[in-house]
This record gives C-alpha cells, structure tokens and sequence, in this order.
C-alpha cells in the first residue's frame, strides 16, 4: 500500500475515534450522567419554622443543607464544598446567608428576562443576591416544566450589564430534578435552547461532529482517488 493510502488512512482512524468518543461522551451526559438524589437527613435541624425546614448534613468533602419550603411548595438542595475557604463554612452560611430560592417568581428581574428570552425556560431566583464562601451545587426540581433527559442550559441574567450571560451546558433532568453548579447568587434560568443573543455561548456539538464528518468524508473520497491511480 502506497504510503499516502497509509498515512490517509491513519487520519481517517484518528478522526473517527475522536468523533466516536465525542458521541459517546454527548449521549452519556445527556441520557446516563447521574444527578446527585436529593438528600434529606434529621441528623441536623439548622433552621426550623412555619415557612421552611432547613436540615444539614455533612461529610468529609461537602456541607449538604436539604430545604424544605411549605410556603413556596419547594423542595432542594445546596452542597457547600469544604475546600478553598477562608472561613468555617457552617458560621458563614448559619450567620449570613439565606439559603431560600424562588422557582418563576415575579420580580423586576424575572419580567426583564421574560421580555429577553421567549422560550421555554425556568428561572429560579436566591432570596440572598452576592457571592457564596465557596462554590455550590444546587438541586432542584424542574419536572414541571423540563421531561426526563432533556438536556438543559443555565444562563445568568446581569444586571449591571443588562444581558444574559452563558454559565453551563450539559445539565440533564433525571428523577424530575437538576443539579448545576454557581459561585454566587443572583437570577439564573434553564432552557432547553441557546439563547442567540446571551454572552459567551458555547459552539454546539452539533456542528464539531458535523464538521469531523465532513472531514472524514473527504479522507476518504481522496484515498479512494489515489487507490485508482
């Protein structure tokens, strides 16, 4: 076999093994990455009155605070990671930090969103608005709005900025609920489609896989030529 075969050939593998892993790693996110269940423990009653339940538990790695919220009618998590604090976690959420949110309430905020973004979406608003200790995973159920396997994006609404600004993609629904990851809180929102107009969108997968395709496609159309020569 003539060597440029040899060498076509090789680069036809390469980019369908990075195509396949690139498949693969879509559809595991999508359909099979697992959430984390919500966590509810009487180990530890933090805060408890007739709007809300507060329940904490913790391990080596995270503080884990299960809320429950008559009031709203709501039911979620936050998980705290102990690493890369400069103070005990438990004082600086037990002291300052409200840890109720909103599902589609109705604020000066929200209305701004609703007018910027048509589609379908559900935007949980924080009773506490600034940065959190640490970074924090939040659970919460979306199964009102979202099915099982849809495969979600979070986007932030700024409002020094007056836009919307991508945070992450790759946020599947399992079990009705969502877990995503924030650093602060403010306004957020999950839709099932890119918004066109928010900040730092990320490039569909879409279009790499498209694109590789292409690319093989075309490896493989000049192997074919030279193989005849």
């Amino acid at each position: 076999m003539k060597r440029k075969n040899i060498f076509s050939l090789t680069i036809i593998m390469v980019f369908i093994v990075i195509g396949s892993i690139t498949i693969v790693s879509s559809i595991y996110n999508r359909y099979f990455k697992p959430v984390t269940p919500l966590k509810v423990s009487q180990e530890s009653t933090l805060a408890y009155n007739e709007p809300y339940k507060i329940l904490k538990s913790e391990n080596s790695k995270e503080v884990v605070y299960n809320v429950i919220d008559y009031e709203r009618n709501l039911t979620y998590s936050w998980s705290f990671s102990k690493e890369n604090i400069d103070i005990p976690l438990s004082k600086s959420l037990e002291m300052d930090i409200n840890l109720r949110l909103n599902i589609d309430a109705i604020t000066n905020n929200t209305n701004i969103i609703n007018e910027k973004v048509n589609d379908n979406k559900l935007i949980v608003t924080f009773d506490y608005h600034g940065n959190l200790p640490t970074k924090a995973k939040v659970l919460v159920d979306v199964q009102k709005k979202f099915k099982n396997g849809e495969h979600l994006y979070l986007y932030y609404y700024n409002p020094e900025l007056d836009q919307i600004e991508f945070i992450d993609k790759d946020i599947v629904v399992k079990d009705g609920y969502v877990e995503f990851e924030i650093d602060h809180c403010s306004d957020y929102f999950l839709t099932g489609a890119v918004v066109n107009e928010a900040v730092n969108n990320p490039k569909s997968i879409n279009y790499v896989i498209i694109g590789l395709g292409i690319i093989v496609f075309i490896l493989i159309a000049i192997t074919l030529i030279q193989s005849k020569k």
